[in-house]
Order: structure tokens, then C-alpha cells, then sequence
């Protein structure tokens, strides 16, 4: 994996941060839906400026705002009864549920995905992500077993890469009905894909 580039100056940084976010906008149009199964790992910026908070999310790939976020018409591509799985970072959770409530879900539970290792933090070492699961109308799942709700993520080498098992994990509570996933990195096969995969 490629290290961060490190800049000579703060304006030529911002320049960069900035040619970045112009060639965000560039993403194409939403799918049309209707789909039953989201899955999102969205590029959340984050408000600090310390160095190694969240290994500067913006170095790695563009970020969005919550504004941003809660801009894209995700509400008009969804079933009537869907449900929604939504990465966030502990530091950062409390921003997400506008972006739930714009796209037009209601939260319900949460999966932990442990990384096993204590990461940077101000308060504790966060060494966790939450996989939020949330609805719009009634979307139990569709099997019975339910699965644990902490998972250990396994160390990826690129940055903020999820693990495929909780792909499958999806797979197996939701096995009926169209499924897209939101900045996307790759194709996936019975799946949708929107954002950066090629």
C-alpha cells in the first residue's frame, strides 16, 4: 500500500485536500431502486486536525461532510421495508443518525467489529468499529439463528478496508431482495455498487 503523501507546505496540502474533494463530485448518479439491503462504509470527515487522529481519513480517500451525506437522495432508492448497514467510528457516532434519518432509517441494533488492537484516542483507545443496523418499516431478518454481535476484524492493509465476512454475514440474515452497496471499492457479484469500485 502506498504511504500518505507527505506536502511541503499547508497551501500545497490544501490543494491537494481540495482537487480532492472537487473530484468527489464526480461520482455518477444513484442507481434506480428499489433496493431491500444497503450496505455503506461512507468516507466520514473528521473534524480534527491532530495528525493521528484516524490516520486523516482525507489523506487516504476523499471525505464528505455529514451535510454531504445526508444530501445524497438515498431515501428515494429504497424498498418500502429495507434495512441498512452503516460503518461509523466511535468517536464520530453521534453525527451518523442524521445521515440514518435523512436516508430514511431508523436505527435498531449494532455489531462490533473488534480489531483487536487498541488504535489512537482522546478518552480510550478505540480498537472498535460499529456496524449499524438500521431499518425503514418492518426488515427482521429472514433466518432465525442470529448471529453473535461482536466479530474480530482481522488486521487489512488498506485503510479502513472491512472485512468480506461481514458481507456474507449480510448475505445469510438478508438472502432475498435486491442489494446495493454505497462507496463501494469493488464489484461484488449479486451485488450493486456505487462509489469507487472498478
Amino acid at each position: 500500500m502506498a504511504r500518505p503523501r507527505l506536502y511541503a507546505t499547508r497551501a500545497e496540502k490544501d490543494a491537494a485536500y481540495y482537487q480532492r474533494k472537487k473530484d468527489r463530485q464526480q461520482y455518477p448518479p444513484l442507481p434506480p431502486g428499489p433496493y431491500r439491503v444497503l450496505y455503506a462504509d461512507p468516507p466520514w470527515q473528521y473534524a480534527s486536525t491532530d495528525p493521528y487522529y484516524y490516520g486523516h481519513a482525507r489523506n487516504h480517500y476523499p471525505t464528505l461532510s455529514i451535510a454531504e451525506l445526508k444530501a445524497l437522495p438515498v431515501r428515494k432508492l429504497v424498498a418500502p421495508k429495507a434495512v441498512l448497514f452503516l460503518w461509523v467510528t466511535s468517536p464520530i457516532l453521534s453525527e451518523c443518525f442524521p445521515v440514518v434519518k435523512a436516508w430514511g432509517f431508523t436505527y435498531k441494533a449494532s455489531i462490533v467489529g473488534d480489531k483487536q488492537q487498541s488504535q489512537y484516542g482522546y478518552y480510550v483507545g478505540t480498537q472498535h468499529e460499529l456496524l449499524l443496523v438500521c431499518t425503514r418499516g418492518s426488515c427482521k431478518p429472514d433466518m432465525q439463528a442470529l448471529p453473535p454481535s461482536v466479530h474480530r476484524i482481522p488486521k487489512l492493509k488498506q485503510h479502513s478496508t472491512k472485512p468480506e465476512e461481514f458481507r456474507l454475514l449480510i448475505d445469510a440474515l438478508y438472502p432475498d431482495g435486491r442489494r446495493l452497496e454505497l462507496f463501494a471499492r469493488r464489484t461484488v457479484a449479486n451485488w450493486d455498487v456505487w462509489g469507487n469500485a472498478g
